[in-house]
């Protein structure tokens, strides 16, 4: 593992003193700590699915919810770019990183099981369609090498902007090896997304894209897509909340949706619920990737959220702890 001085970016997993395996979230943070959460820790019930060197593991959260997230990670820092508490590690308490990409590089270069084997078939095939491995990593439960190879997906990071987007299109026009999810299989998925969030059915399937979540040769994989820059959430402007706000707009879409936080312009908006903005309203921040196509794509939604105003523009920011809100493809709720 490189040294606590190499850039620490978003889905990096990090070993605590306890044992206990915390996820970074996004690629901006503090020179004394990373944003994130304790995803596993050592379980007290004696075994599990999931095992750390012989340790079973307790996944603490199920399904990421920022909500869950908070009530699971011990330390929370006050952050004025997103006007909000959020949860972090001290540098003081981490152990050990690890990182996606040269875990992948281990896994290719001497695969220990059955998943390991299957990862290895996953990303040679991907990169035959990219010309090449670079800026392709695992993370999830093989991150860390706690994974089962009965019960774990397939979870893959992609840094880099050039490299996202040339893999957002190969595997868009190679549904034939990256099999979206179709009948019962996509129905399951787009049921308890759509419990989760209180959107339609429709509304869910019009988010599904193969290039996010899909099967390759029968496992389901996910793809996360990452700028591969860092950087610190002190250097970020200041925003203030206002206030929950519902309202139509039309966004612009590109590239910065990819990452995650996804960010996306607002070309035109229209608030017809809610706070009243003190400026502009120029983009959207969202904290749910379920969002991610249509941040990317561009197009009609209806954003529910909480409207946050620095010295020069105003956003509204989605999938916050005092507002969970949404992002509805269409121009109606």
């Amino acid at each position: 593992m490189r040294g606590f001085n190499h850039c620490i970016l978003d889905h990096y997993y990090l070993r605590l003193v306890n044992n206990c395996l915390f996820v970074v979230v996004g690629n901006k943070h503090l020179d004394y700590g990373f944003i994130g959460y304790v995803k596993y820790c050592p379980s007290l019930a004696g075994s599990s699915i999931w095992v750390f060197k012989g340790v079973p593991l307790e996944r603490l959260v199920k399904w990421y919810d920022v909500r869950e997230v908070h009530g699971f990670t011990p330390w929370k820092i006050y952050v004025p770019h997103y006007d909000a508490v959020l949860p972090y590690v001290p540098r003081g308490f981490i152990v050990d990183l690890y990182d996606p990409v040269n875990r992948l590089l281990e896994i290719i270069s001497s695969p220990r099981d059955s998943l390991e084997e299957h990862v290895v078939g996953f990303t040679e095939q991907l990169g035959s369609l990219v010309n090449g491995l670079t800026g392709l990593g695992v993370s999830g439960s093989i991150l860390p090498g706690i994974h089962n190879t009965l019960y774990s997906d397939v979870d893959i990071v992609v840094y880099g902007w050039r490299r996202a987007v040339d893999i957002v299109e190969s595997i868009r026009e190679n549904k034939d090896i990256f099999k979206p999810f179709t009948g019962g299989k996509l129905l399951e998925w787009a049921h308890r997304i759509a419990d989760k969030t209180g959107l339609t059915l429709k509304q869910v399937l019009s988010l599904y894209r193969n290039w996010r979540r899909g099967l390759f040769n029968g496992r389901e994989y996910s793809i996360l897509y990452n700028n591969d820059i860092s950087g610190f959430l002190t250097s970020e402007a200041e925003f203030k909340t206002i206030g929950s706000v519902l309202a139509r707009v039309e966004i612009k879409g590109g590239i910065e949706a990819l990452n995650y936080p996804s960010v996306s312009g607002v070309e035109n908006y229209t608030i017809f619920e809610g706070a009243k903005p003190l400026m502009d309203v120029t983009y959207i921040e969202s904290f749910e990737s379920l969002y991610i196509p249509i941040l990317y794509e561009g197009g009609k939604a209806v954003v529910k959220g909480l409207l946050q105003c620095s010295n020069t523009t105003c956003r509204i920011l989605v999938g916050g702890v005092e507002e969970k809100g949404f992002i509805m493809p269409g121009d109606t709720a």
